[in-house]
C-alpha cells in the first residue's frame, strides 16, 4: 500500500484513527452506497496525513510486487497531489486535526459513492447487498474515472473543510489566553453535520463581521494580601513591604510607616462571580438580520463567559421560555457543538412575554452552582411588552442578578427602569455589537 514518509501504520493512534475515519465514512453514506474493498482504514489514514501534514511523501509501491488494491490506493493518493482542488482543501486541513478529520471522512464517504454513480452509468451491476464493506464491488474501469471519482470526492470534501476549520477556530476563542485546548476528537459527525448547515455559516459569518481582536475582557480583581503580584504601591503594611525597603536605616523606615511611603507589592485575586445568562428574543418580529445579528451576539457572550471561567446559559423565548443551553465552567468540544446546534435550531416565530423570560433565567440562577454571586443577565428584545417592574425588582434581588437590556430598532420605558444598562440598537453594527459583548465592564 501507498505509505507516507514518517508515519508508522502500526502505531495505534494512527490505526485508530484511519477505523475511526472510514467507520465515520460508512454512517455518512446512503443505504444503497457500497465500498470497495480498496477503500479501508489504510487509505483513510494516508488521506488524513496527506490533508494534515505540511509536507507529506508518498512512497511508491514496488512494480510487479504490489496488488491490485495497492495500485488502486497509490492511483488515488497520486491523484489527490496532483489535483488544485486538493491543495485549496489543504489551506484549511493542515495541523488542523478537526478540520482534516472532517474531510477525510467526506472524502472517503464521497467517493464511494462516486464509484457506485460511475459503475451505475457504465452499466455495471449495482451493488445491491445493503453491507457497505462489500470487498469486491465498485472497483473502477480505469485510471480516468478513478481521477474523475476522486475531483468530484474533493468538491464535497472542500466545502466542509473550510467550514469545519471555521469551527475549529470558533472553538479556539474558548480557550483564549489558557494552555487548554478544546478537542473534537468524540464530536466530528456533529462537526460535520454543524459544517453543512446553512445558518450556522451564516451565524458565524455576521459573528466574524463583529469580533474585534483587539477588545480584551478584562478578569475583575479585588485587593488582598494573599493574592498574586499585579505591581507595586505606597502604603504601611509591612506584610507586602518589599524586601529592598528592609535595608533603610531604623529611623527612615519608621519614617516612611508614618507617613505610609514604604513601597509594597500590590497583591490581588479575581473575582468568582455567577452565571452569564443570555435571554434572546424569538417572537416573529425578530425574524431576518435582527435574529442573525443577536445570535451572532449571544456566540461573543459566550466566548467571553468561557474567558472569564463562568457558567453560561442561553434562552430563547417569545410568549413562553424555551429549554436552555447550560455551559459549566469547564468547556468541552462537545459543549461548542452543542451551543451551534442550540443556536441554528431556532426559528422566529411566536409572541413576547418579556417579564416570564426573566423570571424564568432568575430561577435558573437561584438553581444553579453559583447561585450566591453576582450574575448579569444580557436581555436582547425588540419587544415594546409591558412588564411587571416590582416582580422584576424582586426576582432580580432575590437572584442577585443585574439586567443588561439590548433593545433592537425599539424602546420600552419599563425595562429602562429595570436594567442596569439599557442601549438601544438601530445599526445591528460592529460597534453596537462590542457594545454588549463588554457590557458590565
Amino acid at each position: 500500500m501507498p505509505v507516507i514518509r514518517g508515519v508508522n501504520y502500526e502505531d495505534p493512534p494512527v490505526k485508530y484513527r484511519g477505523e475511526r475515519i472510514l467507520a465515520l465514512a460508512r454512517k455518512l453514506a446512503t443505504g444503497t452506497t457500497s465500498f470497495p474493498g480498496f477503500i479501508d482504514e489504510n487509505l483513510a489514514a494516508t488521506v488524513y496525513y496527506m490533508m494534515f501534514l505540511p509536507f507529506p511523501v508518498v512512497d511508491r509501491p514496488e512494480p510487479g510486487k504490489a496488488a491490485e488494491k495497492e495500485m488502486l490506493q497509490y492511483m488515488v493518493v497520486t491523484s489527490l497531489s496532483i489535483s488544485p482542488k486538493f491543495h485549496r482543501v489543504r489551506q484549511h486541513t493542515i495541523a488542523d486535526a478537526t478540520a482534516s478529520l472532517a474531510a477525510s471522512a467526506v472524502f472517503i464517504e464521497a467517493l464511494a459513492k462516486e464509484l457506485n454513480r460511475n459503475r451505475g452509468e457504465s452499466g455495471g451491476q449495482r451493488a445491491s447487498s445493503k453491507n457497505r464493506g462489500d470487498q469486491g464491488s465498485n472497483t473502477p474501469s480505469s485510471e480516468e474515472a478513478l481521477q474523475r471519482s476522486v475531483e468530484k470526492a474533493l468538491d464535497a470534501a472542500q466545502d466542509v473543510a473550510r467550514h469545519a476549520k471555521e469551527i475549529s477556530e470558533f472553538a479556539s476563542s474558548f480557550a483564549a489566553g489558557s494552555a487548554s485546548s478544546l478537542s473534537f476528537e468524540d464530536s466530528i459527525q456533529d462537526v460535520i453535520t454543524l459544517a453543512r448547515n446553512t445558518d450556522i455559516r451564516t451565524v458565524l459569518e455576521a459573528l466574524r463581521t463583529i469580533e474585534d481582536e483587539n477588545v480584551y475582557i478584562k478578569v475583575r480583581k479585588t485587593r488582598s494580601p494573599r493574592g498574586e503580584l499585579d505591581g507595586y504601591e505606597k502604603g504601611n503594611d509591612v506584610e507586602r513591604v518589599v524586601a529592598s525597603e528592609l535595608v533603610l536605616p531604623d529611623d527612615m523606615f519608621i519614617v516612611r510607616y508614618a507617613e505610609r511611603s514604604l513601597l509594597l507589592y500590590r497583591k490581588v485575586i479575581g473575582e468568582d462571580y455567577g452565571p452569564f445568562y443570555v435571554l434572546l428574543d424569538k417572537s416573529g418580529s425578530m425574524m431576518g438580520m435582527k435574529m442573525i445579528w443577536a445570535k451572532a451576539v449571544a456566540l461573543a457572550l459566550a466566548q467571553r463567559a468561557a474567558r472569564e471561567r463562568r457558567e453560561f446559559y442561553l434562552r430563547f423565548f417569545d410568549s413562553i421560555p424555551y429549554p436552555p443551553l447550560h455551559i459549566s465552567k469547564r468547556i468541552h468540544g462537545r459543549d461548542i457543538t452543542r451551543l451551534l446546534d442550540y443556536v441554528a435550531r431556532i426559528r422566529a416565530n411566536g409572541g413576547t412575554d418579556i417579564t416570564r423570560a426573566i423570571v424564568t433565567a432568575t430561577d435558573d440562577i437561584l438553581n444553579s452552582r453559583s447561585r450566591h454571586k453576582p450574575s448579569d443577565i444580557v436581555l436582547i428584545t425588540d419587544g415594546e411588552d409591558r412588564v411587571a417592574v416590582d416582580m422584576i425588582r424582586r426576582s432580580l434581588a432575590r437572584a442577585n442578578a443585574r439586567l443588561y437590556t439590548i433593545m433592537i430598532y425599539g424602546n420600552n420605558p419599563d425595562l429602562r427602569k429595570v436594567s442596569e444598562s439599557y442601549m438601544v440598537a438601530t445599526k445591528l453594527s460592529k460597534e453596537e455589537a462590542l457594545k454588549v459583548i463588554t457590557v458590565g465592564d
